[in-house]
């Protein structure tokens, strides 16, 4: 098994796509050894972010960037945050940041980033599935990267009136040969409009950046 996640981690490029059919291979090895989805697992989250760094650069993303001013500071939520470029950015920024990644490996490597810039921000190890989520609390939260269409009531449970949350996600384009992580969290095209239709979206997107497909979606609490 550990020999199956090393192959699965090593086959992720952090600059370019790697080859599908080598990934789909050792997908399907390690789903049918373990019975587990390897998307899910945590071990693989772990080593794949032990055999990489800064697996998408060290900058926020450029949805993030392009409408930070928009956003009036406060608390902000970035889960899934992987090795914390988002979440780090926003603290140098001047939010007040709460992490979270189910990798641990992720979490440490934001947390040195973090000491290394001289800035503070929160962090946990939990599935989101488990994570106590805080009612009316944040101003921000910012999804990147990540999707899962169960979690939205509790994104938004979490975010004050007012507040505002931002998606930056690869598009479905049936491409089957660019991906880049144990999960890609592809949304369909359109699929976060219809999501949040009871938000005010302020900032809609769909466009290519770094060779991908994306959307990015930036909509406020009403």
């Amino acid at each position: 098994m550990i020999a199956l996640l090393q192959i699965l981690a090593a086959t992720c490029l952090a600059d370019s796509p790697p080859a599908k059919p080598k990934i789909q291979a050792d997908h399907t090895a390690y789903e049918a050894i373990t019975g587990e989805s390897a998307d899910e697992e945590k071990t693989v989250w772990d080593d794949f972010y032990k055999e990489r760094h800064h697996i998408f650069g060290k900058e926020p993303v450029s949805f993030l960037k392009d409408n930070i001013e928009m956003i009036p500071r406060g608390k902000a939520f970035v889960p899934a945050m992987g090795e914390g470029r988002n979440a780090l950015y926003l603290a140098k920024r001047g939010f007040e940041v709460d992490g979270n990644d189910i990798s641990e490996v992720a979490v440490d490597k934001t947390l040195a980033e973090a000491k290394t810039a001289h800035v503070t921000l929160q962090t946990t190890v939990a599935d989101l599935n488990k994570y106590n989520y805080p009612e009316n609390h944040y101003d921000l939260i910012v999804v990147s990267l990540f999707y899962q269409k169960s979690l939205l009531p509790r994104f938004k449970k979490a975010l004050k009136k007012g507040g505002f949350i931002l998606f930056y996600n690869r598009v479905d384009t049936h491409d089957k040969e660019t991906k880049t992580s144990p999960d890609d969290f592809l949304v369909k095209p359109a699929e976060l409009k219809e999501s949040m239709k009871d938000f005010q979206i302020k900032t809609y997107r769909e466009y290519v950046d770094q060779g991908f497909h994306v959307v990015g979606l930036l909509a406020r609490k009403p």
